[in-house]
Order: C-alpha cells, then sequence, then structure tokens
C-alpha cells in the first residue's frame, strides 16, 4: 500500500532502507468513507496525510458559504498548512470526496524522522516547495483571469479533477457560481 508513496519520495532522493522501516512503522493506514471530516474549522491538526487512493478537499466557511481552497488527489500530501506547523487551532474543514485511504503521521513522529533522517528533510523540502508551486498557481489563477480564463486553466491544470469533483465545489474553488460556470461550460463545450 506505501509503495507509490515511497517511489515518489525515492524519485526526489533515495530513500533508506532504514528509513523505509521506520515510515512503515510510524505511518497509521485509515480508511475512511466519502464525506468524512479529517479536520474541522477549529480543531488543531496535529497529522499529515498521505492520500493514498480517494480524493479530499480543503474548505472554509465565509458568510454561511463553503470556500474550496483546494483538491488532493492520490499520492498529495495533506493537511491545514497554518494549524499543522503554528500547532495552533485552524478555520479549514478537511473532507473525503470519495471513499479514502490514507497513511498519516502525527506532527511529534514527523519531527522525530526529520531529526534522524536526513534525506527525509530534503525529500519533504522538495515536496514542500511542489505545495507552494500548487498555491501559488491557484493565486495567481484566481486574481490575475477572468472566469472563463480561469475555467480553461484549471481543466488544463486539473484534468482529473473534472470527473471527481462536483461541479460546485470546482466553482467555489475557482471564486464563481455555480450558474457562472455552467455558462462558460456551455459556451466552451460549442
Amino acid at each position: 500500500m506505501l509503495q507509490p508513496f515511497f517511489d515518489r519520495y525515492n524519485s526526489i532522493y533515495p530513500l533508506s532502507e532504514e528509513l523505509k522501516n521506520t515510515l512503515e512503522k510510524e505511518l497509521e493506514i485509515i480508511e475512511v468513507p466519502k464525506n468524512y471530516h479529517l479536520l474541522k474549522d477549529g480543531q488543531r491538526d496535529d497529522y499529515v496525510y498521505v492520500l493514498l487512493k480517494g480524493l479530499l478537499r480543503t474548505y472554509y466557511i465565509k458568510d454561511d458559504t463553503e470556500i474550496c481552497s483546494r483538491f488532493m488527489e492520490e499520492q498529495h500530501i495533506c493537511m491545514s498548512v497554518i494549524s499543522f506547523f503554528s500547532r495552533k487551532a485552524g478555520y479549514e474543514y478537511m473532507e473525503t470526496l470519495e471513499p479514502s485511504i490514507l497513511a498519516r503521521i502525527h506532527y511529534d513522529r514527523l519531527q522525530f524522522i526529520y531529526k534522524n533522517f536526513i534525506e527525509f528533510n530534503y525529500t519533504a523540502r522538495v515536496m514542500t516547495e511542489q505545495y507552494f508551486t500548487l498555491s501559488e498557481q491557484r493565486t495567481y489563477l484566481l486574481r490575475k483571469h477572468t472566469s472563463e480564463e480561469r475555467y480553461v486553466l484549471f481543466m488544463q491544470q486539473f484534468p482529473s479533477f473534472l470527473q471527481r469533483v462536483p461541479l460546485t465545489y470546482i466553482a467555489s474553488f475557482l471564486g464563481m457560481n455555480l450558474e457562472t460556470l455552467s455558462r462558460i461550460r456551455n459556451k466552451i463545450s460549442k
């Protein structure tokens, strides 16, 4: 079950057998149903997750409206960044959009691995860079483009989400209402 995770990290930097064995002992595999909340507003995120199978979204609530901030698919790292790193309660929800299998590790155990396995520090830094790149892409997507351009870029950058994520969540992620997204989709399909 963890082999795709190891393969992804090995593609960044070779993991020692000792590190793989430690990760196998430390990572807890959990299976959760669709619409399961791994985290809610007001909770502190104590775990970092690797999504082995399934799909997640993160969102927050503003004026009684859910605002989708991220979608994560297989082999992606999942956490509430501010809560996890600040060690304080956060404002995000993390919810499964499909039945999901995740590997998770507690913050304290992750710090132990960072301290004892320098190669994991390197791979985690590269993964963090990739994560922040995705975050910047979303910021750019929302601030620099029209609604139609945002949807076209979303289709190009995240084609797998088009079949897996409900349109209402995609509209929220793109900063528009469902009616606007429907008009754009109809226009593009003509």
